[in-house]
């Protein structure tokens, strides 16, 4: 079998959950050993060495200027000369008109939601492009895989489909996710981004989903009510952003214990997990919500939503709050940092909880479709590979 694997901005210098989660899984297909030929279909970029060694990988690279023209029309057409009998695509949308089999990996369906107006004008493009292509896609793609029920539920309900097309294979986590013990590492980490010796960490950016304004007003309360505030880190937000939520809430005299380092480098960022006392994540929806395990990997005690997927995702290893209630946060961030034996309870529970998400599980069930979806192909149309969508 050959199995294309579309993730668009692979190679892009700035990865986020949709490349760094594609990579993880083409790498242990690879490991599977299987006799099949993988086929990574990907726009050029400056990182070409995530696959050396991987004698039975094959980069093909798609050209195309915007997302568009290289999922909707330069996407179909590689995957036609590349031969391959099944396409996946990794990143929620795919290719309209194609020849070759889909299947399709759906994170979320948030864009579905509501858009906020105060969404970045890049934000909501992509939300409003999604907007049209998600419902139709679904229709043509063979099995859709979303990484938790939470988010099965509302897939089947707001697109109209039948759960058994739907497949939950919740994320793994990278092994190099894990407390850093190298105290030069972390040294030189705290260096380079300019951080704080101790401090709370936020991985967040501006889209009101991710809360911002809510952490940063249950961040004043708990600096008014602790002894000795620990400073507040948020690598997803810039600085002219901060200053002008502070100033809108009249709490400028926090600024100097807010930093802003900007975007943290993948390879970086375990030491920034392992630098802090505790993360904060207090999303308003989440598909899956990696953040959390990855810090909970780090040992790390996690504050998160109890909405969405989190609860599913961080079992009783995390507190869960009202992401509306900044009031709420503030308690747990008091409760947690100033009770250590809570914390190591909570760190003793996120190491424990995170044992259960593995990429190996993931690629074998990933495969297990691959392999349905090739035989009822072939089984429908005698030639496996070479055929046109039919609509399920």
């Amino acid at each position: 079998m050959r199995i294309g694997i579309e993730v668009q901005r692979l190679f892009r210098k700035k990865r986020y959950g949709i490349e760094t989660s594609a990579i993880e899984l083409i790498h242990e297909l690879y490991n599977l050993k299987t006799n099949n030929e993988i086929i990574v279909l990907t726009k050029p970029g400056d990182n070409q060495k995530l696959f050396d060694g991987c004698s039975n990988f094959n980069i093909k690279y798609v050209s195309g200027k915007v997302f568009v023209d290289f999922e909707q029309f330069m996407l179909p057409i590689a995957a036609s000369r590349a031969n391959i009998d099944i396409l996946h695509c990794t990143g929620n949308t795919t290719p309209l008109l194609c020849t070759k089999p889909i299947v399709q990996t759906l994170h979320d369906i948030i864009y579905m939601d509501p858009i906020p107006t105060t969404d970045s004008l890049y934000q909501r493009v992509g939300n409003f492009y999604r907007r049209m292509i998600v419902p139709i896609a679904v229709k043509k793609s063979k099995a859709i895989i979303t990484v938790s029920h939470y988010e099965k539920k509302r897939i089947v309900e707001r697109l109209k489909l039948n759960e058994t097309k739907v497949h939950v294979i919740h994320n793994g986590i990278n092994s190099q996710f894990k407390k850093t013990t190298n105290l030069a590492l972390l040294r030189a980490t705290q260096l380079k981004y300019k951080l704080p010796d101790e401090f709370i960490l936020f991985l967040g950016n501006s889209s009101s989903r991710k809360n911002p304004e809510a952490v940063l007003e249950a961040y004043a309360v708990y600096a008014q009510r602790a002894q000795q505030p620990l400073p507040l880190v948020t690598p997803g937000l810039s600085n002219d952003f901060i200053a002008s939520h502070l100033k809108k809430k009249g709490i400028t005299q926090l600024a100097g214990n807010i930093h802003s380092p900007g975007y943290i480098l993948q390879d970086d960022l375990v030491h920034i997990y392992s630098l802090s006392k505790l993360f904060l994540f207090p999303s308003l929806s989440e598909g899956f919500g990696m953040p959390v395990l990855e810090a909970m990997a780090c040992g790390v005690p996690v504050i998160t939503s109890n909405l969405s997927s989190l609860p599913e995702i961080s079992g009783d290893a995390a507190l869960l709050i009202n992401p509306y209630h900044s009031i709420e946060i503030s308690d747990a961030m008091l409760e947690i940092l100033e009770n250590p034996i809570l914390m190591e309870n909570q760190i003793t529970k996120g190491l424990k909880q995170v044992q259960q998400f593995q990429w190996k599980h993931v690629a074998e069930k990933t495969m297990e479709i691959y392999e349905r979806v090739y035989h009822e192909t072939a089984k429908s149309t005698g030639k496996p590979g070479h055929y046109e969508i039919q609509s399920s």
